[in-house]
């Protein structure tokens, strides 16, 4: 009997360890930005400079400036099992986020943020589609205090600390094991840095960075087990799950031809080559221990590509357009119905007004997924093709008050 205690146990933990965060870069920053195509590194005019350029803050005019954002994430999850069926996972989401920027002194600002770099997002499968429920949530949150120096009239500096929070949720349920839920939350801190050129009034080169952090969560493992042999047993193991979050460095261009027109660039490089495992570690098995399992992720540094425009049709009323071209971090064989990473291209659009104080900002997102196969072996021992693919409509509305 214990044997048998022993052996449904650790086939529940080993199904929970997996970590689906569905989708691990988080770009959705700022709803002017994100209309400018998150190609904002360059621009950094606004309190978002906080996440795309910190030396931005140093030129801004206002005295103070508050924006709060809000985003409503629509991912479609598709993944396409070996014998031919599709299933979909919808896991909408809201995210919503805070900048501020402060000018203390002519040349220096100060600067804050609340917004989540990293996941902000999940997967659902039903049961129907997998044969068991599966629910799961992953959210990097960080608390950015910023400083920025204008050094002369073409120059300033920027740097940042970001106090990350990390929250994990993981629900599913297998026969014959009863209900089982993770949840778990840790710290860490990566610090920030950017630099601003303005060699003409109408041209501005932007340069950032984001140094890497390791994250640990520690939280409980609760389990049911649910079994004839044993009868319904529950427990609440203690858990812990690491992982590395990546080097991320941008660079980008602002260019006014006209005073009314502004065009925007940047390319990204993120080293999620960091991100090699994760570990997971559940104390206090029955039977076993400490149970240790390792996801092996292998993730590759990746560029991402993003232009927009903006253009002044009326005193205050701006409209603007994007694209941009995400690579996908995953290898084919860490693709798995909890990492389902693709190449997207990205159409991104968005409406400013400006009355007095207020600016109102609607942003709109579409990324259309690029499908990946990976090669597998069925239980017969024949081989077959899994196909992984995203889609996913977004829909931004923020607000900016000037002092």
């Amino acid at each position: 009997m214990k044997k048998v205690l022993g052996t449904l146990v650790i086939g529940m933990l080993l199904l929970v360890s997996h970590l689906g965060a569905g989708g691990w870069n988080n770009t959705l920053m700022g709803c002017r930005a994100l209309g400018l195509g998150a190609a904002f590194v360059g621009v950094a005019d606004d309190p978002s400079a906080v996440f795309y350029n910190p030396a931005g803050l140093a030129f801004q005019q206002e005295r103070l400036a508050l924006s709060l954002d809000g985003f409503y994430v629509m991912p479609e999850h598709i993944y396409t099992l070996p014998n031919g069926y599709t299933a979909e996972s919808r896991y909408t989401t809201s995210i919503p986020q805070l900048f501020l920027s402060y000018k203390a002194s002519e040349r220096l600002t100060l600067g804050f943020g609340a917004y989540i770099p990293y996941a902000g997002g999940g997967i659902d499968w039903s049961e129907k589609a997998l044969g068991f429920p599966f629910k799961s949530y992953l959210g990097v949150l960080s608390l950015t205090p910023s400083l920025a120096f204008q050094i002369n009239d073409w120059v300033s500096i920027g740097f940042n600390l970001n106090f990350y929070k990390g929250f994990l949720n993981v629900r599913t349920r297998m026969d014959p094991f009863g209900p089982m839920e993770a949840d778990e939350v840790g710290s860490s801190l990566s610090f920030g840095a950017g630099l601003l050129l303005r060699p003409l009034e109408n041209l501005r080169f932007g340069f950032s960075l984001r140094a890497p952090a390791k994250m640990r969560l520690e939280g409980t493992t609760a389990i049911t087990v649910e079994a004839p042999q044993v009868g319904t047993v529950k427990m609440k193991l203690t858990s812990s799950t690491e992982f590395n979050l990546p080097w991320d460095l941008e660079a980008g261009v602002a260019y006014l031809p006209w005073s009314n027109f502004l065009l925007s660039l940047s390319v990204q490089y993120t080293m999620w080559s960091t991100l090699q495992q994760v570990d997971k570690t559940i104390q206090n098995v029955p039977f076993v221990g400490t149970l240790q399992e390792v996801e092996v992720m292998n993730f590759k540094n990746i560029l991402i590509f993003h232009g927009g425009c903006e253009f002044r049709v009326a005193e205050g009323f701006y409209l603007r357009a994007g694209l941009g071209y995400d690579r996908s971090a995953s290898p084919a064989e860490s693709l798995n119905f909890t990492n389902i990473d693709v190449d997207k291209f990205t159409l991104l659009g968005g409406i400013g007004y400006r009355a007095g104080r207020v600016t109102l900002d609607f942003a709109y997102v579409y990324a259309q997924g690029k499908e990946r196969q990976k090669s597998v072996i069925t239980p017969l021992g024949f081989p077959a093709l899994e196909r992984y693919n995203m889609n996913v409509n977004i829909l931004g509305l923020g607000v900016t008050f000037h002092f």
